[in-house]
This record gives structure tokens, C-alpha cells and sequence, in this order.
């Protein structure tokens, strides 16, 4: 019976830990720009959540924002109008918007999320090597919360990272620096 309270009460304080730990702010980062780097953005090949398969190759030219996040999040949530208003405005530009979901509910789960917030642009399904090779670029260090989003340009340089909510202006600002 000993044995049982140990487990429940190991269990109860696992789950009150992730509680806080999933809900605690991301600490935002002011953006760098990473230009004179020259870091190649790393490829992939993700299911885009209808099942068709999305390469990053396919955007070569274009200028992408790659936004890292998931259904549960809210500063995810809250950025959706924000990357639909850039994806509307500068697409004629040459503007890609990919949003690489980490849920781990599967493409219905994110689907339905996507339909009812009105997402206008891109939704693929993440990988652990896609997260691990975005997480491990050199001198941009890992992605430690979510959203966390960069922007890579036309020759598929990643120039920006963002981490945390980040506002239209901000993701414009960059982005018009680069088109």
C-alpha cells in the first residue's frame, strides 16, 4: 500500500511539474540577424497535414517564414492572425509561410485545429530530426520553446530567429529587409 502512495504521489508531482513547465511564458529573445553567417537552412521532407510531401527545395527563390509550434500553445495561437496578415500582404512578393506542427496528435488533430482558426497558410507535420537539425544550426543555438519561427531567404539562408510571440511588425520589418 506504501508502494502505492509513492507512485501516485511521484505521479502527481511529474504532472504538476509539467503543468508549469508547459504553461510558463517563453522568455523572447530579442531577434539577431544571422545574414553575415551564411547558415543553410537544414532541408526537409514533412507531410503536409492532407498527406502530400512538402520539401523546402520546393520554395527555393521564395523567402520563407518557418514557424515551429504546436495546438496546445497559446503565444502559438495568438501569432496565427499575425502570419496570415504577412502571408496576405507579401506572398505576391515571394513569400512562403510554413508552420511545422510538434503536436503529436497526428495531421487530423492539427487539421482541425488549422480549419478552426482560420490558418491561411502552409501546416506540415514535424519530425524529431527535422526539430533536432533546426535545434542544433551553429551559433543559432536550440529551439527552446515554441513558437520559434526564423526566416530564410531567397539563396536559403536562415537571417532571423525568433522565439516567443512575435508581432506583424516585427516578422515585417525582417522581411522587407530581405525581399
Amino acid at each position: 500500500m506504501k508502494n502505492k502512495f509513492i507512485i501516485f504521489g511521484a505521479c502527481g508531482l511529474a504532472a504538476i511539474l509539467a503543468l508549469v513547465f508547459l504553461n510558463s511564458p517563453v522568455k523572447k529573445t530579442a531577434p539577431v540577424d544571422y545574414r553575415d553567417k551564411r547558415i543553410m537552412a537544414p532541408p526537409f521532407l514533412l507531410a503536409a497535414l492532407n498527406g502530400e510531401k512538402i520539401k523546402l527545395a520546393d520554395f527555393q527563390g521564395k523567402v520563407i517564414i518557418l514557424d515551429f509550434y504546436a495546438t496546445w500553445c497559446p503565444p502559438c495561437q495568438e501569432g496565427i492572425p499575425y502570419l496570415n496578415q504577412l502571408y496576405k500582404e507579401f506572398n505576391g512578393n515571394g513569400l512562403v509561410v510554413i508552420g511545422i506542427s510538434l503536436d503529436r496528435g497526428g495531421p487530423e488533430e492539427v487539421q482541425r485545429f488549422v480549419s478552426q482558426k482560420g490558418v491561411e497558410y502552409i501546416n506540415v507535420m514535424g519530425t524529431e530530426e527535422v526539430f533536432q537539425a533546426y535545434s542544433s544550426l551553429p551559433g543559432l543555438g536550440p529551439i527552446q520553446g515554441i513558437p520559434t519561427a526564423f526566416i530564410i531567404d531567397r539563396q536559403g539562408q536562415i537571417c532571423r530567429k525568433f522565439v516567443g510571440l512575435t508581432k506583424k511588425e516585427t516578422f515585417a520589418a525582417a522581411i522587407k529587409a530581405i525581399l
